[in-house]
């Protein structure tokens, strides 16, 4: 099957969040005088993929994301810091800080060569979104970018689905593949709408019943012999 319009995910698809996050974190920890180690934003790493896979499923609001995740860290850690003034600095890093996978320009300048169409569909927040991605030398290879805090829906909502399909001219579903490493919001998304799915899997995650993607990769340029 070849397929022309390639929907990417941003973190941790294209993005390596991880890192991007820590030095987030930790710039963040040092301007407030909030002592952290490394091993701090793993924890604190942890809270924020579980609270925006809740999220995903909509079990949480964007306040239970945002905020939330550093008044849980807070208790976990049992320290106390204003967490308001906190999210400030550390989204504004994460905003200026852009980390891409090791494979994603090669990747994406191959899928520009053989003439398909990139989107970029995200979760993320508006502000760090669009910062990364002006930073990023990437933003040209997309036609446009779906960003839930923009648009006002989130993966894998039928809404979000349908503002993406209604905003892309000559949308087909049969020559579409969603790209993702969630499988609770990309790969999801594309089953529940009908969508071929390529889940990124690098650590080889085991699959439920109900949430098999199409396909699966576990290096980004390996999407190449898909496409």
């Amino acid at each position: 099957m070849s397929y022309d319009i390639i929907l990417f995910d941003a973190d941790d698809t294209l993005f390596d969040f991880y890192h991007t996050g820590q030095k987030s974190f930790l710039k963040a920890c040092k301007t407030l005088g909030i002592p952290a180690e490394e091993k701090d934003y793993d924890i604190y790493s942890n809270i924020n993929q579980k609270r925006w896979d809740l999220y995903s499923l909509g079990k949480l609001t964007r306040h239970d994301v945002v905020i939330g995740r550093f008044e849980e860290y807070a208790q976990v850690k049992n320290i106390s810091f204003d967490i308001e003034k906190f999210y400030e600095t550390y989204e504004n890093n994460l905003a200026g800080t852009s980390i891409l996978m090791a494979e994603t320009p090669a990747l994406l300048y191959e899928v520009k060569q053989r003439g398909k169409r990139c989107f970029m569909i995200t979760n993320g927040l508006k502000a760090v979104q669009r910062g990364r991605l002006a930073l990023s030398g990437i933003a040209h290879y997309f036609e446009d970018v779906f960003i839930s805090d923009e648009i006002g829906f989130k993966k894998p909502s039928k809404e979000y689905f349908d503002y993406v399909a209604t905003h892309i001219p000559n949308f087909e579903k049969e020559k579409s593949l969603i790209v993702g490493d969630s499988i609770v919001s990309d790969i999801a998304l594309g089953i529940n709408n009908c969508v071929a799915t390529c889940h990124f899997n690098p650590n080889n995650l085991p699959y439920s019943d109900n949430l098999i993607p199409t396909y699966k990769i576990e290096k980004l340029t390996d999407l190449l012999n898909i496409i």
